[in-house]
């Protein structure tokens, strides 16, 4: 709990200011960097009593909030809402939170007028953290800088290792059988030191669930008897010492022999004016090896994926995107299904896969080889996928 203390001063936090969260009290993300930062400055906490685009600056201004606290598909949410008259109206200096994606990072503090953006990375039952706080550009969208990683305040040596995709587990020098390094501006996984003589001093588990207590600790990491957390994230540290966050384990898929991250391409359509959220996934296709991107879709309202926009999207991913990170199919979907902290749900989604017979209401559509665009995917293309004729 010491983030009570340090929290409130990195933020210049005083008694007089109100800080505003729209998230439940039942996730850490608003009891504990909502609540708790409130209680160690001494500040009036305003909770509203749900998230709503269309009402959230409306509350902001009325309640006269001077923080508010954020999650990243919250702020996307936000951006897709018609403009208002009190987008700007507000006495907003600072928004506090965790999960802002690069491409909506300054797009929410133009339109919002938000000078000053600070975000943190961590997890309830981690040992570790990072934060940057965010005024001129330089640490737009990064989660932390070498430096911010407060070691006296969070605790443990965080270091990123050479992830094995085929078994989602750290990947072993064959001839050592320990793990490796990644050097700076390549992907890896984040992991924590540990005093292996007292995990449970920085570690205390999950109540009940010995299984994924054990699951997240990894023994014998550099040398012999030393004991190191699993974060179950993939990230990059570049030259500049900034830190990126590139994916959660089990959400990056293998396509084309090539590992995919999910959130790169989410932030790469989500960059298009029309795209609302794009929740991508990785589905099995018969006679296929991998999984084929997929991004489920909900349009800004209004909006409908015309030829016009699906041409510009296939033009888009492939512009920003490697050749195999290309999404082969969207699914346009009336709901999208998010957690009570708006995260996106993939499971069902993923068994889902592209059978228009389980797609409901929704529509699907594909990008074929060679074509300028994407076209609808229904019961004959996906006949041509079951019986091995498309070849993707």
């Amino acid at each position: 709990m010491a983030g009570i203390n340090f929290f409130p001063k990195l933020l210049d936090m005083k008694p007089t200011d109100r800080y505003f969260t729209a998230m439940p009290l039942y996730h850490s993300s608003a009891s504990v960097l909502g609540v708790c930062q409130a209680l160690g400055a001494g500040c009036a906490i305003v909770v509203a009593p749900k998230f709503s685009p269309r009402t959230y600056m409306k509350m902001v201004c009325e309640t006269q909030a001077t923080i508010i606290q954020y999650i990243g598909e919250a702020c996307r949410y936000l951006l897709s809402a018609p403009p208002g008259p009190y987008d700007r109206a507000h006495k907003v200096r600072v928004a506090f939170g965790n999960g802002m994606r690069p491409d909506v990072w300054q797009r929410f503090k133009d339109r919002f007028a938000i000078p000053d953006v600070c975000e943190f990375y961590g997890a309830t039952e981690g040992p570790g953290a990072s934060f940057v706080y965010e005024r001129n550009g330089f640490l737009r969208g990064a989660i932390g800088r070498s430096g911010s990683v407060i070691q006296g305040l969070f605790g443990g040596l965080s270091v990123l290792v050479k992830h094995d995709h085929n078994t989602d587990m750290p990947f072993r020098d064959p001839k050592t059988n320990f793990c490796i390094k990644s050097p700076r501006n390549e992907t890896g996984e984040l992991l924590s030191q540990l005093d292996p003589s007292g995990i449970a001093d920085k570690f205390q588990g999950y109540l009940g669930n010995d299984k994924a207590s054990g699951s997240k600790i990894l023994y014998d990491v550099f040398k012999k008897g030393d004991a190191y957390y699993r974060t179950g994230d993939l990230q990059r540290l570049d030259s500049d010492g900034r830190w990126w966050f590139i994916d959660r384990i089990g959400d990056t898929f293998r396509w084309k022999s090539e590992n995919v991250s999910t959130a790169e391409v989410s932030e790469a359509l989500g960059s298009h004016p029309a795209i609302r959220e794009a929740n991508v996934y990785g589905v099995q296709l018969p006679h296929h090896d991998g999984r084929a991107g997929c991004a489920a879709l909900g349009l800004v309202e209004g909006k409908v994926l015309d030829a016009g926009m699906r041409q510009e999207l296939a033009a888009l991913a492939r512009k920003r995107l490697p050749r195999y990170a290309v999404p082969l199919f969207l699914r346009v979907m009336h709901d999208v299904e998010v957690t009570g902290t708006l995260k996106h749900q993939k499971v069902v989604l993923r068994n889902e896969g592209v059978d228009p017979a389980k797609m409901g209401d929704d529509e699907l559509f594909w990008l074929p080889p060679g074509a300028e665009s994407y076209e609808p995917f229904g019961k004959k293309e996906w006949a041509r996928v079951e019986g091995g004729s498309a070849k993707l």
